[in-house]
């Protein structure tokens, strides 16, 4: 179960080390692109940009639409990431 038995330092450093796995991840998405295709480095990197963006409205709708049971917009989000990952 969910509950708040748990100090706060302890979710900020969960926070801290998954923000730190996710930036590294993103930048290796970011760090191909000088690598592709050399005539066409100006589409790549907006396909590149606009991916995160599209993720992001994604993410939303299937997120924060009313779900009635607790735990399932965390599994529905797990899923998700392990999906794209």
């Amino acid at each position: 179960s969910i509950d708040n038995t748990n100090e706060g330092y302890v979710a900020l450093i969960v926070l801290v080390m998954f923000s730190t796995c996710v930036q590294m991840a993103e930048g290796t998405s970011y760090g191909i692109v000088p690598f592709m295709n050399k005539q066409q480095l100006a589409v790549v990197s907006a396909l590149v940009g606009a991916g995160g963006n599209l993720g992001a409205v994604i993410a939303g709708f299937a997120f924060y639409n009313p779900i009635d049971h607790p735990l399932t917009p965390f599994k529905v989000h797990a899923a998700y990431v392990m999906f794209w990952a």
